[in-house]
């Protein structure tokens, strides 16, 4: 009984914070085999439970299989274990990001952990999820993974947006995530800009503090490129988010890529990088000051967008503006600068 407490009571208080989001259909079923599990535990001296247990295991298990096989990969999105793509994390397939991502934001706003610089950011994250999941479907999840499983340059989880194509794409671009780990989400709403311009996005995780201007961090970003530069591609352009963007600001000019995207974040301390750069901000960005970034793209000349009416989520609360600027921007790079931003 202790055993089966300590070990439930735990799991039920974390899966609760996803009652506001409301829960995945996945989850909920989660919320009602652990909760079967923790009555079965509290009345096992009493009462013959064993048939209460056996439901909780059954409806558990069934929720982590259905996971595993159908999250294996979504309809352009595909994981493997970089930097060489190696087989999935099976942990990063069983993870329903959206209830994570929605019940830890929650969480962090209503302890004041988080700014709520950008009102309506909850519902810009179901906006965004129901978005991916009547594109792509369950999908693949490396935001646990990034918190409790190692990532090292050697071996990381690797997620590649690509729509179906017969020949390997010339070009690429590398997101680097932020401070709260690799989010599928935030990946593929970036790729709705690459894609039509026919670039694959490919996203590394490091752990969850995004420090990739670190050691470690440049070594992952720089197999990366390794990596990409032996598969036959030409053209590399590294973006990042918030932290992930104040670090791809700082590796910039000591990388082999073509061109730079920075979302939400510029380090001061950020040599000009001699590459053509693309900057987009919010103005009432809280987390990460505007003013930064300004002055990165001052004295880098930088094409430098900013959005008045957005905060640090500009990426998925403002989603329609950002991927029109990002959209645009590459197909100039690529030659494509006829092409429709809308």
């Amino acid at each position: 009984m202790l055993l089966g407490l300590a070990l439930g009571v735990p799991v039920l208080a974390l899966a609760g914070l996803t009652i506001p989001g409301p829960p995945s259909i996945e989850a909920g079923v989660f919320i009602i085999a652990m909760l079967l599990g923790v009555i079965g535990c509290l009345v096992a001296p009493w009462r013959n439970t064993r048939p209460l247990l056996m439901a909780a295991l059954v409806l558990g298990l069934g929720v982590i299989g259905y996971r595993y096989f159908a999250a294996a990969d979504g309809t352009t999105v595909h994981e493997s274990t970089g930097p060489h793509g190696g087989e999935a994390r099976w942990i990063d397939r069983i993870v329903p990001e959206r209830d994570v991502a929605l019940g830890g934001s929650g969480l962090l706003l209503a302890a004041g952990l988080m700014p709520a610089d950008q009102p309506g950011l909850l519902d810009a994250l179901r906006d965004g999820y129901s978005r991916m999941e009547q594109a792509e479907g369950p999908v693949p999840s490396a935001v646990v993974g990034t918190f409790l499983f190692g990532q090292t340059p050697e071996e990381h989880s690797l997620l590649r947006i690509a729509p179906p194509r017969y020949e390997p794409p010339e070009g690429v671009v590398i997101f680097l995530h932020g401070f709260m780990g690799s989010v599928t989400l935030l990946c593929w709403q970036v790729a709705q800009a690459a894609n039509p311009v026919g670039l694959d996005v490919v996203c590394p995780a490091t752990d969850w503090r995004a420090k990739w201007a670190e050691p470690d961090g440049r070594r992952t970003v720089e197999a990366t490129i390794a990596a990409l530069r032996r598969q036959g591609v030409r053209r590399i352009y590294l973006a990042g988010l918030s932290a992930g963007a104040i670090g791809a600001s700082r590796l910039a000019p000591d990388l082999d890529v073509d061109g730079v995207i920075l979302i939400s974040g510029a380090s001061p301390q950020a040599r000009r990088s001699g590459k053509p750069t693309l900057v987009l901000h919010g103005a009432l960005d809280r987390m990460t000051p505007p003013e930064p970034a300004r002055a990165y793209a001052r004295r880098s000349r930088a094409t430098y967008e900013e959005h008045a009416e957005a905060g640090h989520w500009l990426i998925l609360s403002h989603h329609e503006w950002a991927m029109q600027h990002m959209r645009r921007w590459l197909a100039e790079r690529e030659g494509l600068g006829g092409i429709r931003a809308e």
